[in-house]
């Protein structure tokens, strides 16, 4: 099945904490939407990330790098784009 159309997203820097890791990395979102809209739509149970960079949040050394991963939106508890540098 072929589609003609598609849908424009906007690609957003990103972090993403979980009970043990945080992750840093680009994700997509429609250009109307906020982060939240994303997190509360019931239809995907996924948020996928590229260039993710996984951090232990205990030692904050680097787990693993991916150029995609996909977290699971039951195990977020913070997530912000937007990025501001420190």
């Amino acid at each position: 099945m072929a589609y003609n159309a598609f849908v424009k997203k906007d690609t957003v820097d990103a972090i993403i904490r979980t009970s043990g890791e945080k992750i840093k990395g680009k994700i997509f979102k429609l250009p109307s939407n906020r982060l939240l809209d994303m997190l509360n739509e019931g239809s995907e149970s996924f948020i996928p990330v590229i260039d993710a960079k996984v951090y232990c949040l205990v030692t904050g050394n680097i787990l693993f790098q991916s150029e995609f991963l996909a977290v699971n939106k039951q195990h977020i508890i913070l997530i912000a784009d937007h990025l501001v540098p420190t």
